[in-house]
């Protein structure tokens, strides 16, 4: 009991402390304020446009690489700032590169340290990858069902080639980045409280967590892979 009454005190001090800071930083969480750094941040990388494309594409690799958990936010920021087209592409092709790089060393430096950690998962990628071959890998990609930086890790203890682990993983990240680039797109049109809710916002952020789910049902209710 006395326990419970220092947590529940300890809580409410937080929570005071919390919301005074929050207060006395107001400014700092105004929709004015993240615009006017968006259009800070955005003339700078404008100044030098072609060099900041290769700074983040490199900063990319090494999060894909790393699997590190903020590549999804990353994404939507870069498309936020960059070019429609040219996140697009930056994002696909480094993606695509750090997922094989976290591969290779999957592969051939820590191949028993993964395959005892993830034994579980392995044997139900294994069984995944003997039913349906190359075209379980393309469904893992769509559909997320598990995360990114084990299909990574663990599909570098299988069999299947490298040339082909990057084509189609090139291909089946395809929507889910084009998804996360465009929702950064519309973040970036945001200019009022309003424009938060505003269609094309709520539709790009719905359509993230709902197209994995759509194309999961489209695939098993036409059979495209065996369970």
């Amino acid at each position: 009991m006395k326990n419970f009454k220092f947590i529940a005190l300890f809580s409410f001090f937080t929570l005071i402390v919390f919301v005074s800071l929050f207060a006395t930083h107001l400014s700092y969480f105004s929709i004015d304020f993240f615009k006017i750094s968006y259009i800070n941040v955005k003339k700078i990388i404008d100044q030098n446009y072609s060099f900041y494309l290769l700074i983040f594409f490199l900063v990319y690799v090494v999060i894909a690489s790393l699997s590190l958990p903020f590549a999804a936010a990353f994404s939507i920021f870069i498309g936020s700032i960059f070019h429609f087209f040219e996140a697009f592409f930056l994002v696909s092709i480094a993606s695509t590169l750090g997922a094989s790089v976290c591969f290779l060393i999957s592969r051939y430096t820590m191949k028993e340290f993964f395959e005892k950690k993830f034994k579980k998962t392995f044997k139900k990628i294994n069984i995944g990858v003997q039913k349906n071959g190359i075209f379980f890998l393309f469904f893992v990609r769509l559909v997320p069902i598990f995360p990114f930086f084990i299909i990574n890790i663990l599909f570098g203890l299988t069999k299947i080639k490298l040339s082909k682990f990057i084509f189609v993983s090139f291909i089946g990240m395809l929507p889910g980045i084009f998804l996360l680039v465009n929702a950064g797109k519309q973040i970036s049109k945001i200019n009022s409280t309003k424009d938060i809710f505003s269609f094309d916002i709520i539709v790009s952020f719905i359509m993230i967590g709902i197209l994995p789910l759509v194309l999961k049902k489209v695939i098993y209710y036409f059979k495209l892979i065996k369970k």
